[in-house]
């Protein structure tokens, strides 16, 4: 069980430019109090996964996800009744034979974008819009005109361990060449789809042909805003994690022979996940002492990362707290031959074809059809009201404790 607690915090600075000056004794009753949450969930969290307890995970998620706010998910929630008739199905108004996926590329104020927004808001992990460079897909159902799940690519970390052991980039251009790649950070299918093997479907898109060409024509002739340099062309690979270990969704993701998503590695065990439902008040204490730094251009992608080492150091507790222990498997997309070469420096090969239409046949034939031969129930589920469900239950005003 998660266990919410009361905490002293910060009170929001006045609409003028005055500074609040707070008392050290108010200053340390807030760090003492941070000081025993921040130590009571690393040993909740150690005992939990120490069971391999996957259930306290997802609600880590879910409280991190209601510490967002009602805001997101009432405009998620308000999205998806907007399109609820015209584009999320039943399992019962699904034939798994006529299934005919295409990638929809989403751009801003239009009805693709307001079908991402819902359907990743659907997930227990917070909503996260990405950062650096960004592409988006929905994928969709031409034939029952329904959303099967998304893709979410975005600039890649600059340091991975799993990936950087792989190439043996030359002197100064490590960062140039990693940024020839993209990071994927939300990819899946809903129900009913989902329960069709859907989820496999959208992590093989990442490998279309469609991919790389949105990249090109997104990106080419495009300069980076923090370095003013070339977006490097061509997407030459995608990397990706799993959210809870190892993952089913890319494990064996084979299409013809050729292995889409190799596994290369698990992530260190570093992150923030366990003390997620505290950074509010991680938050308030670091405005109290002047630490907190904002999100926005120019401060990195990693703010919530920042803040928390931030607010450890400030509260005299070791860094080594953040090391939870959760190792993510770590996989690769190769979307261009001879790409260790080019890692290294000596030009990359041709891109790797893969045309979605090819690649969508093939997820019909090699998984739903006969998923749905082996289970026949897959489609006796009332999906739609699951999924409004799921939106309304984000809305609600965090639990005394979470499951």
């Amino acid at each position: 069980m998660i266990q919410s607690k009361t905490i002293p915090s910060a009170t929001k600075k006045p609409a003028s430019f005055a500074k609040v000056i707070y008392l050290p004794q108010q200053v340390e009753a807030v760090a003492q109090a941070l000081r025993v949450s921040v130590l009571e969930a690393c040993g909740k969290f150690e005992a939990a996964t120490g069971k391999g307890d996957k259930d306290y995970l997802r609600a880590l998620h879910i409280q991190a996800k209601l510490d967002q706010g009602g805001g997101t998910a009432q405009t998620a929630k308000a999205l998806f009744e907007k399109y609820r008739s015209r584009f999320f199905r039943n399992g019962s108004e699904i034939d798994p034979s006529k299934i005919k996926p295409v990638l929809k590329f989403v751009q801003r104020n239009q009805e693709w974008s307001d079908l991402f927004y819902a359907t990743r808001s659907m997930w227990s992990m917070p909503y996260n819009k990405g950062y650096g460079r960004r592409l988006r897909f929905v994928i969709f159902d031409e034939y029952h005109e329904a959303v099967i799940g998304i893709i979410g690519l975005q600039s890649p970390p600059a340091d991975l361990a799993a990936r950087d052991r792989l190439w043996d980039y030359p002197d100064e251009e490590k960062l140039t060449l990693v940024n020839c790649t993209l990071d994927a950070y939300a990819v899946g299918a809903i129900p009913p789809y989902s329960y069709l093997l859907g989820g496999k479907l959208c992590a093989g898109m990442i490998s279309s042909d469609t991919v790389r060409q949105a990249y090109w024509r997104q990106y080419a002739g495009r300069k980076t805003r923090m370095l003013d340099e070339n977006i490097q062309q061509p997407l030459a690979a995608v990397t990706t994690t799993s959210a809870f270990g190892r993952s089913s969704q890319y494990n064996r993701l084979k299409y013809n022979g050729r292995l889409l998503a190799e596994p290369i590695g698990y992530t260190m065990g570093f992150g923030t996940i366990h003390l997620e439902h505290l950074y509010p008040a991680l938050c308030s204490y670091l405005k109290m002492v002047d630490g907190f730094t904002d999100g926005g251009f120019g401060n990195g992608p990693k703010v919530r990362w920042q803040n928390i080492c931030r607010a450890l150091v400030r509260l005299g507790l070791p860094a080594s707290l953040l090391q939870h222990g959760v190792k993510r498997e770590v996989f690769l997309y190769r979307l261009v031959d001879q790409l260790d070469d080019g890692m290294a420096g000596k030009g990359f090969g041709a891109p790797i074809s893969l045309p979605e239409a090819d690649f969508a046949e093939f997820w019909r034939e090699r998984w739903a059809v006969p998923r749905a031969q082996r289970f026949p129930e897959w489609n006796l589920g009332k999906d739609v009201d699951l999924l409004r469900q799921t939106l309304a239950s984000a809305i609600a005003a965090p639990p005394a404790s979470a499951v």
